[in-house]
């Protein structure tokens, strides 16, 4: 399934409490027998307001307070068109490759506004609560503001692995400090495979989207760089390296 895959750490992690204002997430996650295998069938999410104004959010309503969320994708549908163009606005905002974007989108999701992964993850780009806070995401199941909040992660993990393209997708998926605890893409299958289907896909789009053509630097395991403009040959995580060409 084409649904995000969050490892143990991440995973781990989404007990903890986040706030950004007046915005809290309580993620009470059910980790089911195949983790970070999202079921939009099911994945069902509620929701509750505390006397203080803090919105609390669940997948395992453990609070009589809890409400089954009316999703609001479906209050507020947007179609092929206007998901394109939000993340034509979202890319260009952040310096990002329109179809790495969709290529994102279409692993992790599969275009599902409501998806909900077991581990937590949330909406088109399958944001974590954590993410959530720290973009300043109000509702990640709406569209615009999911792709908002993604494409922005997306941006601050290529500057924060000085523009390497396989570091930044092994770090949306397993998360940076895990990733920079190896130094390398960690050998976690599931990572190498979703990294590989981004490719794929990115490959695919780049044939759709009309953009600029980025310039991509190869790292081989001999040592040599390779200057291209089509990455996707490169897809092998245990060979080579790519990144953005500054």
């Amino acid at each position: 399934m084409g649904f995000a895959k969050r490892s143990e750490g991440l995973k781990n992690r989404m007990g903890r409490r986040k706030k950004v204002g007046s915005l809290s997430w309580a993620a009470v996650l059910l980790l089911c027998g195949l983790a970070g295998l999202a079921d939009p069938a099911r994945g069902e999410m509620y929701q509750f307001t505390d006397s203080e104004g803090v919105i609390h959010f669940s997948n395992v309503p453990t609070d009589p307070r809890y409400r089954r969320q009316q999703n609001p994708a479906a209050v507020i549908p947007l179609g092929p068109e206007e998901i394109h163009q939000t993340i034509l606005n979202a890319s260009r905002r952040h310096r990002l490759d329109p179809a790495l974007v969709k290529a994102v989108i279409k692993v992790e999701s599969d275009f599902n506004a409501q998806a909900v992964s077991s581990a937590g993850a949330m909406g088109l780009m399958q944001l974590m609560p954590a993410t959530v806070s720290t973009y300043n995401v109000r509702d990640p199941f709406n569209p615009s503001e999911n792709i908002a909040g993604g494409a922005q992660l997306l941006s601050s993990l290529l500057s924060r692995f000085n523009g390497d393209l396989t570091l930044a997708l092994a770090a949306y998926h397993a998360g940076a400090k895990r990733v920079e605890s190896y130094g390398q893409v960690p050998p976690i299958e599931n990572t190498r495979r979703y990294i590989q289907k981004v490719m794929a896909a990115y490959k695919t789009y780049r044939g759709k989207t009309p953009s600029e053509k980025a310039v991509y630097k190869v790292f081989s395991p001999t040592g040599h760089v390779i200057y291209t403009n089509v990455p996707e040959q490169y897809q092998d995580t245990r060979r080579y390296r790519v990144a953005y060409a500054q």
